[in-house]
């Protein structure tokens, strides 16, 4: 009796330089009240733009019981970036921002059927849009023309120290205010004054209030405060300050009885290298009171990669009955879904898992989180967990956009490893190793940005191509990366290329150790910003590498000081003061300060439009490498800021990736040696 099969399943190919652009990259989602549908961005590549588009999709929630996926919807369908959508709070409106039509509007589409219709108009550039509770208006911030405005000159005059931000440009004389505009269409009113950014807004459930964030001192630009304020929503009378902060204030979040405000903070013990924990202060003038200060996690998402820029955390969630508060946050590698007790200030994690998570977003019932998954063999998913049932939730995928790409490619699954530093640290490493069997292979070792970011259970497109062409991949977590502990993330105060390059060195070594299979005679290096400071730092310090790629980077901390548009900030923590007060530390502490003893092959990438590392910092590493004749490339990337690995123009995407592995395959590759070595058993 002849039987049938099912025909096989074609083979997996290794991915290529253009696959990159074939994903399709999804935002943080945001759950309808009801828990029942769920919106989300969703971003593609628009390649005969050179661009990219942004659609909202609607994504159906079955029961948990149910194992079919119904099919998403999409929602908007022009040819533009729609981001930010927020439900109305009868589910029946989503309200999002969006550049059709050539400058960003807020509009207002509803789910069931109609148009799209704009709420804005003129150069107000609105954001962060926020419903009032009876779902008659909504609040945003907006960017109002000044009165007197000279007439528009390409002349810049610069009198404030925050002149220039990247990733926007320049400071255009305009502060951020509060605005709220009729739901059903008319004028948008300003809610707030004064010369200073106000953000964050949120409505109390009565809506008679708005609180919002903001940094009111005359020397805002020389400090990174945040204070919580308070302010009546038709713009009467004065806002109120309810704290008086000298660290972070974000995310401000109303409990369910209007009684309290729950924010994400710190006390600027560390500067930016301080741990953000979860408060909650009174609204009638009582003072914060700090719920997480002994959770040693990181709130927030701080996993890097090379998908996403600026992934959104999803803000805080109170419980209906006001007794915890939810929030995402990083412990080492992963990233979950967490909740803090008003009771006892006992932190408990909500969800499981190796992943990464983009997004919190709950029910109004607080039974249900919606995030987008993602893993090192997927760049995410809309994805949903049920809570409260007394142990870690497990997240079910909802959406499948990606599918087909991930199910074609031979992707790599990272092995994951400890490593003990000498000073009693312990920190997390991963490696990539590729379908390459019975021999030696080179690696690289990869270093994340910030210095206070940190690598985990995510996807990236530079790991998976330089291990589908043949290298192995090493990636840690050295002391300053997130989700170790408040002592762990400032460890690298006064120490850049210290403990920092030890831990790195130490690591890699703990790596060769375990993977015999990888070639200690054939290493690369390569980072971007942080990581490219720490390639240039490397190459300056040891021999052993065989080849460096350093992007978007610094080589000289002095004159970085004055040139990229936060870097004077490091004053308040990383560095001992101003170049002029340490001068001997800056250059101590500087990459090319070294440059004499920098004789391995380096490719320099950077992006001409960058603002955090000056395209000056490759310029000056390149003139010094060439002038002695240390091999060496510099690639500019024109219009390009300091986030164009994640979100630059496709095709400088794919050129950067292509310039770096072509340098690898140069002076890593078989034929840089011209033999195969065995690989010991």
């Amino acid at each position: 009796m002849a039987t049938s099969s099912r025909p096989e399943a074609p083979p997996k190919r290794p991915i290529a330089v253009d696959d990159i652009l074939r994903w399709k990259v999804a935002g943080a989602p945001v759950l309808s009240p009801d828990g029942a549908r769920i919106v989300c961005p969703l971003t593609i590549v628009d390649e005969p733009a050179n661009g990219y588009q942004t659609h909202l999709w609607l994504v159906p929630v079955p029961a948990a019981s149910d194992s079919n996926r119904p099919a998403a919807r999409q929602l908007t369908t022009a040819r533009s970036r729609d981001t930010g959508p927020r439900w109305s709070p009868d589910g029946t409106r989503i309200a999002f921002v969006s550049d059709r039509g050539g400058t960003k509007q807020l509009w207002v589409i509803p789910i069931d059927g109609g148009e799209a219709r704009p709420l804005t108009t003129g150069s107000l550039a609105p954001a962060e849009p926020a419903w009032a509770p009876d779902g008659k208006s909504i609040a945003f911030t907006g960017k109002p023309e000044t009165a007197g405005r000279a007439e528009q000159s390409d002349v810049r005059v610069i009198s404030r120290l925050h002149y220039k931000q990247d990733g926007e440009g320049f400071w255009d004389g305009r502060w951020k205010q509060i605005f709220v505009v009729p739901a059903s269409g008319g004028d948008a009113h300003q809610v707030t004054q004064g010369d200073y950014d106000h953000t964050a807004p949120a409505w109390a459930p009565d809506g008679a209030l708005l609180a919002f964030t903001g940094n009111a001192s005359p020397d805002a630009d020389l400090n990174e405060r945040n204070d919580l304020w308070i302010i009546r929503a038709d713009g009467a009378g004065s806002p109120r300050r309810l704290t008086r902060t000298v660290g972070a204030v974000e995310s401000p979040a109303w409990s369910p009885d209007g009684g309290r405000i729950a924010y994400l903070g710190h006390d600027g013990t560390c500067a930016g290298a301080t741990l953000l924990r979860l408060w909650v202060v009174a609204t009638d003038r009582g003072e914060p009171a700090c719920l997480t200060g002994g959770y040693e996690g990181s709130i927030g998402h701080h996993i890097g990669s090379d998908v996403r820029s600026q992934p959104g955390s999803g803000g805080l969630t109170w419980a209906p009955r006001g007794d915890r508060i939810y929030f995402l946050t990083t412990e080492r590698g992963d990233c979950q879904v967490a909740s803090a007790s008003l009771a006892d200030d006992a932190v408990r994690l909500e969800t499981g898992g190796e992943h990464d998570l983009v997004g919190c977003s709950l029910d109004a019932a607080g039974r249900r989180v919606a995030c987008v998954e993602t893993d090192p063999l997927t760049p995410g998913e809309v994805a949903v967990a049920e809570l409260g049932g007394g142990r870690t939730a497990a997240f079910r995928r909802l959406s499948a956009w990606n599918a087909p790409l991930a199910d074609a490619l031979a992707l790599a699954r990272p092995e994951r490893f400890e490593y003990k530093t000498p000073d009693g640290y312990v920190f997390d490493g991963w490696v990539l190793k590729p379908a390459v069997a019975g021999r030696r292979v080179p690696a690289v070792l990869e270093i994340h940005g910030g210095p206070h970011g940190a690598y985990g259970h995510t996807y990236s497109n530079q790991f998976q191509l330089l291990c589908a062409a043949g290298y192995g991949v090493v990636y840690v977590n050295p002391r300053g990366s997130h989700g170790y502990g408040q002592a762990f993330l400032a460890a690298t105060h006064h120490d850049w290329g210290g403990g920092d390059y030890e831990d790195l060195m130490g690591a890699l070594d703990r790596a060769l150790a375990i993977h015999e299979w990888i070639d200690p005679d054939r290493l690369g290096v390569c980072g971007g910003s942080y990581g490219g400071y720490m390639t240039n730092w490397i190459l300056g310090h040891t021999q052993r590498f065989r080849a460096g790629v350093t992007l978007r980077s610094t080589c000289n901390r002095y004159n970085h000081f004055g040139t990229g548009d936060i870097a004077y900030q490091g004053a308040n923590w990383e560095f001992p003061g101003a170049p002029w007060e340490s001068a001997e530390f800056y250059l101590e502490r500087s990459p090319i300060t070294y440059v004499r003893q920098m004789k391995t092959p380096l490719l320099i990438l950077h992006g001409e439009n960058d603002l955090r590392c000056s395209i000056e910092q490759a310029e000056q590493l390149f003139v010094a490498l060439r002038r002695q004749d240390t091999p060496t490339l510099l690639v500019r990337f024109p219009g390009e800021s300091h986030s164009m690995s994640s979100s630059g123009q496709p095709r400088h995407r794919t050129q950067e990736m292509t310039h770096l592995l072509g340098w690898f395959h140069t002076y890593l590759g078989a034929a840089a040696n011209g033999r195969t070595r065995e690989a010991k058993e």
